[in-house]
């Protein structure tokens, strides 16, 4: 398995390209604006088949080349539906002016809580996250140890929660119920920053040290 990162757009944005280097099938976690240039290039150098893009969450930052990928390499979406809103009408829930248009795209397929999806040989299992947004994802691998948090947590901090659609109660208790019961040495990988360890959040991290 190879995890390949592209860091773009306004907001240093991370998009994570996953593939099984057995079968050459591979994921895109998160598109963010003028990100897909760089996919596509790994993709052609390594003779990827991207069959998926798996979305976090729909805020616009994450989601900007989702159109341009699909166009591209015509892999299916998948989103959480309550989260879907935003890529169905994305210039409506800016939340700011944007001197570019984003393009409205339809989902391919639902995440479910507790769903399993492989790509190639790597299994995913899809832990609803909300609290940063309503349909807030996370996607686990359990064999490699590897968490893809999008804005759900960060090293040191948490999501936002003063966004339509954030709650600051319900982001705690999924980070609690859905990621710190994991293994203290699983690795996350976030939509922003550095990664980190889901032992480090639980133990240093300043949101959770007073609970």
């Amino acid at each position: 398995m190879v995890i390949y990162p592209v860091e773009s757009g306004p907001f240093a944005t991370i998009g994570y390209l996953i593939y099984c280097t057995e079968t050459q099938n591979g994921v895109v976690i998160d598109v963010p604006l003028d990100s897909t240039s760089f996919f596509l290039e790994y993709i052609d150098k390594n003779k990827i088949n991207l069959n998926s893009i798996f979305l976090t969450h729909t805020h616009w930052d994450h989601t900007a080349d989702v159109a341009k990928l699909i166009k591209e390499t015509q892999a299916k979406l998948y989103v959480n539906k309550l989260d879907e809103y935003r890529l169905i009408d994305p210039m409506k829930h800016t939340l700011m002016p944007l001197p570019f248009e984003l393009e409205s795209v339809n989902p391919d397929f639902y995440f479910q809580d507790g769903q399993k999806i492989s790509i190639g040989n790597i299994k995913f299992e899809v832990r609803f996250t909300p609290g940063h947004t309503e349909g807030g994802t996370t996607f686990v691998i359990h064999n490699e140890k590897k968490v893809f948090a999008g804005d759900t947590l960060f090293y040191g901090s948490i999501g936002r929660v003063d966004l339509p659609g954030g709650s600051y109660d319900t982001l705690i208790n999924s980070i609690r119920e859905k990621l710190f019961t994991l293994d203290d040495d699983y690795e996350v990988y976030s939509g922003h920053g550095p990664k980190t360890t889901i032992g480090f959040e639980k133990f240093t991290n300043p949101f959770f040290q007073d609970n």
